[in-house]
């Protein structure tokens, strides 16, 4: 799906450079034109800037808005190094980045939630009755379920489970393991068991392709626009968020969930939003929410929103 929908941009008449990270280098600056402005950074929050970029152009034909991904860690470097007029950043400013100017206001609001293949050995148990947090920390921290047959109960099944994370400092990444309590992503042990992988398309194919497979993905990598169900050969694991199973969430029901795995997601800059920049970011926070859900976000809730503006304000 993600393939088919690059495939379509590249008929659309609106002035975007889409490139994956290692095509523009970290190091630098970019030539910066009066009319344009330059986007990169987080996967999660690529697809919906490239909508808004597409829905302002039209809107404003004389700005043109170049848009490219690689990561939240491209993005925040890109930003701090002035390469960029915004970065996409799915995780929390760090105070460093905010002491060497980082300004960021938050645009939507996205979820990390783990998948399974639909082919799972075990998948109606897991759908019957979720997995716990404990269950999802021992599977991706302590590694200590090594088996889809131990983590239900069944000694007879010892298909193994194999373990997805992701290999580029990243949002999601942080985001699940902030769930899964006090860690980072370099939390995730680098063992044989568990596969790396770069990116979010790269993770929901990967286990759409394994059917022993788990990981975690931004909400808008796992479900399709078009028929708000997950993606072939994707299935949400729930979440039993009371660790007692008596209330098994199902991830669809998105703003049931806690945040983390719920979390915002931000657009930044360096020193201040200013020009064609601000302009851009002020009408993504106000007419451009309408476009959030019919592409698999969330808007930004309301009791926030006159804080992201006044933030755009410089207040």
């Amino acid at each position: 799906m993600e393939e088919k929908t690059q495939k379509k941009m590249k008929v659309i008449t609106v002035v975007f450079i889409i490139s994956m990270v290692g095509i523009l280098g970290l190091s630098g600056c970019t030539t910066q034109t009066e009319n344009t402005i330059k986007v990169s950074g987080a996967y999660s929050l690529y697809p919906m800037m490239v909508v808004w970029a597409q829905r302002y152009h039209t809107l404003h034909p004389d700005v043109n808005i170049d848009v490219s991904s690689g990561g939240a860690g491209k993005g925040m470097a890109d930003a701090l190094a002035g390469a960029v007029d915004l970065g996409m950043v799915s995780r929390d400013i760090t105070t460093a980045e905010a002491d060497q100017g980082i300004i960021a206001v938050a645009v939507v609001e996205d979820a990390v939630l783990a998948t399974i293949n639909s082919a799972n050995p075990v998948i109606d148990q897991i759908l019957e009755h979720g997995l716990t947090k404990q269950q999802f920390r021992d599977i991706f921290i302590n590694y200590s379920i090594p088996t889809w047959g131990e983590l239900i109960g069944d000694l007879n099944n010892t298909d193994p489970i194999k373990v997805y994370s992701r290999s580029d400092p990243c949002g999601a990444a942080e985001a699940w393991v902030k769930y899964l309590g006090d860690y980072t992503q370099d939390d995730i042990p680098t063992i044989e068991e568990i596969t790396k992988v770069k990116g979010d398309d790269s993770m929901s194919k990967s286990i759409a392709s394994d059917p022993l497979g788990i990981g975690y993905s931004n909400i808008n990598y796992i479900y399709s626009n078009a028929t708000k169900a997950p993606k072939e050969g994707l299935v949400v694991v729930p979440i039993d968020l009371n660790d007692n199973r008596n209330e098994v969430v199902n991830a669809e029901m998105s703003n049931a969930l806690p945040s983390p795995p719920s979390r915002l997601v931000y657009l930044v800059t360096l020193n201040n939003f200013t020009g064609i920049t601000k302009d851009f970011v002020e009408w993504i926070l106000t007419e451009g929410q309408q476009y959030t859900f019919e592409n698999g976000y969330s808007a930004i809730p309301e009791e926030i929103l006159n804080d992201q503006l006044q933030i755009l304000d410089g207040d």
